[in-house]
């Protein structure tokens, strides 16, 4: 029996969803402040991206893990066995890197952030693409005009860098 490519990606997303949470569990003063989108893009993404035209995207949520008011990025995890290979990286011409990050910009546009394509391949670390370049990030590679860097790196950045302005714990009773 094969591997369910959709479960998958869903535990991915998880994993993902939940790292991002104990990274940020101090700035957001939250215990579960990301979480995977259950609809994963579906209703405006790719060949739907025409709802964007016709509905109120003022409480949308794009990409595949929500987060918290004032992230700065919109995320899209892939997950999938095998990764490009070394030829088509020197040619530049990942197909499937190309559909990702057409799908992450659209999506990053309609949500006013930064677009990050978080993927994963069998037995390799997780990579980051994005469009913009982090102060302070080193990057690995580029692929065409993205910055390519391990999620490890892209994770030890300032809080700074992943919200819009510094957030304080939430506090709901008066401190005496």
């Amino acid at each position: 029996m094969g591997v369910n490519g959709k479960q998958k990606g869903n535990t991915f997303e998880r994993k993902i969803s939940n790292l991002l949470s104990d990274r940020f569990k101090l700035a957001t003063g939250l215990e579960q402040p990301f979480r995977r989108n259950i609809d994963s893009g579906s209703f405006f993404g790719g060949s739907n991206q025409k709802r964007t035209q016709t509905h109120d995207l003022s409480k949308a949520s794009f990409g595949d893990i929500i987060c918290p008011e004032g992230f700065t990025y919109n995320l899209e995890c892939k997950f999938y066995k095998d990764a490009p290979s070394f030829n088509l990286l020197l040619k530049q011409d990942v197909k499937q890197w190309d559909e990702w990050v057409l799908q992450a910009k659209q999506d990053a546009v309609h949500a006013n952030k930064k677009m990050a394509v978080i993927i994963k391949y069998n037995k390799i670390e997780e990579i980051v693409i994005l469009d913009q370049l982090p102060i302070n990030l080193s990057y690995s590679f580029m692929y065409k005009s993205y910055y390519v860097t391990t999620l490890e790196k892209f994770l030890s950045l300032d809080d700074s860098e992943f919200f819009i302005k510094p957030l304080m714990p939430i506090q709901l009773f008066p401190v005496s």
